[in-house]
């Protein structure tokens, strides 16, 4: 058994490319992202003449390889662009790609019940009447079928990002395959482009087995949910269940279709990441770790403070995004959004309170200085930050897709990998400290919120150009000041 950190896409899309291109008899691929046009990075590919991942698909596919591809589908209404894109990328492959080849674009089974609708009915006369001002040739079949009269609210969706080849190879976290996801360790780029994101490739035939049976269980739901056919055999996979692991092990959230007429929560059937979060966090001793897009789920703010009460030794690195994506480069100040911050300013309040000096709240940026139309932490360009990484003392980590918030705990599919490896835990712990703190890691004890603290400090206090690394404070109170809190909506929705 081996566990490869591949940090950021500069290593990950290679890694992906490898574990597609050598597969011999399968591959199961499932992303919330998956745009076959991507541009490949692999040199050893490249140089069979083949420049996109529609062309490696066709390729592997052409050699007899079974490929089976799991799209995640998007509410047609609120999420629109994403829909057509994911119609889009399915239809692509669909089309260049032959063989045993099934791609299905999958939905989440949950609909919001008709008080939603009641609700929301502005907003939906407005998603209907873009709809109805397209051209019909461009709207997908899930968008015509609307305009006939069948709304349909998809509120929960299918997050998880990986790939199985041969039962073997796994690639498994929160990086999704898109132009816009790469990325290198020095993010030398403009700060909407920029993408820091975990994945692990982990080498084992137990845990390939339970990804493999993961992924059919997520097929033969996306099947009964009315996924979007392939052409051919839609049968469903039959996959024996494996045995259970212990390290690695695979660790997931599950959630299935629940009705009723004020309904908008799926009914949680497995909630293996906040379990296991909520025990490990208890359990530490030294130090936790944490890179996350999101921080807001009560249950883990909760575990945080009291872990704190009762381990006066204990620390806390929390390295995010200073807003969400959409806020942060696309000006989104929509009342969902500002809700979903403030439920982030009220955890994180709490774990700075229970922790105080020794808590290191802290978001990257550039050594680049903000424009005047850009976003800007501390007058830099920021870095933004999409990884999912718990690190716990010297024999506790988990990467996957899950953020720290109660979509991902409880709403929607996540898959990730555990794995109590001390040597797997202090690698990657050296390697994400070297890469924020830079210089500043040197010969410092990079468990300490202290040594994170500092450096953040020191460079705030310095001109963007003169900065160490790429750690700043946390804002806390910029986004405060940005957050509306809007009680009625369920926590977990965010």
């Amino acid at each position: 058994m081996t566990l490869t950190p591949l940090i950021t896409a500069a290593q990950g899309f290679p890694a992906l490319e490898r574990l597609v291109s050598e597969a011999r008899e399968e591959v199961f691929l499932s992303f919330r992202i998956f745009d076959p046009e991507t541009p490949l990075r692999l040199p050893e590919v490249r140089a069979r003449g083949l420049t996109t991942w529609t062309d490696l698909l066709a390729e592997v596919a052409r050699r007899g390889v079974s490929l089976r591809i799991l799209l995640a589908d998007f509410d047609p209404l609120f999420t629109a662009d994403l829909h057509r894109l994911a119609w889009r990328s399915a239809q692509l492959i669909k089309t260049a790609v032959a063989g045993d080849t099934r791609v299905l674009c999958a939905p989440h089974g949950q609909e919001a019940g008709p008080l939603w609708h009641l609700l929301m009915r502005g907003r939906i006369k407005r998603a209907l009447d873009n709809l109805r001002s397209r051209d019909p040739g461009d709207l997908t079949p899930v968008e015509q079928t609307i305009l006939r009269g069948s709304t349909v609210l998809r509120p929960v969706t299918i997050h998880q990002k990986f790939a199985v080849a041969d039962g073997r190879v796994s690639v498994i976290g929160g990086l999704d395959i898109n132009e816009r996801r790469f990325d290198t360790p020095d993010h030398d780029r403009p700060a909407d482009e920029t993408w820091h994101d975990m994945s692990m490739q982990v080498t084992d035939e137990r845990f390939g087995a339970a990804l493999r049976h993961h992924f059919a269980q997520s097929w033969n739901s996306a099947l009964d949910c009315g996924a979007s056919p392939s052409d051919g055999d839609l049968t469903p996979l039959d996959v024996a269940a494996p045995e259970r692991l212990e390290d690695p092990a695979l660790v997931r959230t599950l959630s299935a279709p629940c009705r009723g007429a004020g309904r908008l929560s799926p009914d949680n059937r497995i909630a293996e990441h906040e379990e296991t979060l909520i025990t490990a966090i208890r359990d530490a001793r030294n130090s936790i770790y944490l890179e996350t897009q999101f921080l807001r789920h009560k249950p883990i703010a909760n575990a945080l403070v009291q872990s704190a009460g009762q381990n006066p030794d204990l620390n806390l690195i929390a390295l995010m995004p200073p807003f969400a994506e959409r806020v942060l480069f696309n000006s989104d100040h929509g009342w969902d959004a500002r809700h979903a911050h403030a439920l982030q300013v009220r955890a994180l309040a709490r774990i700075r309170d229970a922790f105080g000096p020794r808590a290191a709240l802290v978001a990257p940026a550039r050594p680049i200085a903000a424009d005047d139309v850009g976003p800007a932490l501390h007058g830099a360009e920021p870095v933004y930050v999409h990884s999912k990484v718990t690190l716990i003392d010297d024999d506790f980590g988990l990467v996957g897709s899950a953020n720290l918030n109660g979509r991902s705990l409880r709403w929607d599919t996540e898959a990730s990998v555990r794995f109590h490896d001390p040597g797997t835990v202090a690698d990657l712990r050296a390697q994400l400290a070297n890469k924020w703190l830079g210089e500043a890691a040197k010969g410092a004890d990079i468990t300490r919120a202290a040594t994170w603290q500092e450096a953040a400090k020191r460079n705030a206090r310095r001109a963007p150009e003169a900065r160490v690394g790429f750690v700043l404070p946390y804002p806390l109170e910029q986004v405060q000041r940005f957050s509306r809190s809007l009680p009625f909506l369920p926590d977990d929705m965010f």
